[in-house]
Formats: structure tokens, C-alpha cells, sequence
């Protein structure tokens, strides 16, 4: 399954883009493709007994997250904990994310 999203760096929708998810597995954990702002990432994310979860295994990247449609709580933890990871990466990441709870039951 493919799909594209809309992120924004703020509410207000300025410096807004688009990206795009490709599901590569339909069960947790779900394993897919994240590709804006000329940047694409492999992400596996899913449950475990704490709460939820995403890995970015090509950049070494792993944090919790709350619900996928947390945006600020999911991008104050994958900034904090990965601050190699660009601003605007970072929100692509959670962006799609907050799109994939609408196409998944998670």
C-alpha cells in the first residue's frame, strides 16, 4: 500500500510539503518507506508492552513514541534522542506517522 501525506512545520500550515509512505508489511511490527524533502527512510514501527515504538535501523535511530497521531510528543522524543536527525526530517518522519494511524489499526 502507498500513500501520500501532507507535513507542515506548524499549525498554521506555513512551510508546509508532501510525502509519501509505502507499507512494506501489513502487521505489527510494520515495516515501511518514508520519503520526503528529497530524503527516503526505512522505519519499522509497532506496539510493545510499554507503548509504541520506531526504529530507523540504516541510521541507528530508535525511540517510544505515544500515539501515532501525538505529533508533539513524537517529535520532541525523536529529536531529543536522535539530535542528528534534521528538523525537517524529523516531522516528515512523524507526519507520516499520524497518516499511517488512518490506514492502520494501531
Amino acid at each position: 500500500m502507498t500513500f501520500d501525506y501532507c507535513c507542515s512545520k506548524n499549525l498554521s500550515g506555513k512551510a508546509s510539503w508532501k510525502g509519501q509512505v509505502r507499507l512494506i508489511t501489513e502487521v505489527d511490527p510494520y515495516e515501511l518507506t518514508v520519503t520526503a524533502r528529497n530524503s527516503s527512510f526505512h522505519i519499522i514501527c509497532g506496539t510493545y508492552t510499554h507503548g509504541h515504538f520506531l526504529c530507523i535501523p540504516d541510521l541507528g535511530v530508535s525511540t517510544p513514541l505515544a500515539a501515532l497521531n501525538d505529533t508533539f510528543w513524537n517529535l520532541e522524543q525523536l529529536t531529543i534522542n536522535n539530535p542528528d536527525l534534521s528538523e525537517p526530517d524529523a516531522i516528515s518522519i512523524i507526519c507520516a506517522l499520524k497518516a499511517l494511524k488512518s490506514h492502520l489499526a494501531i
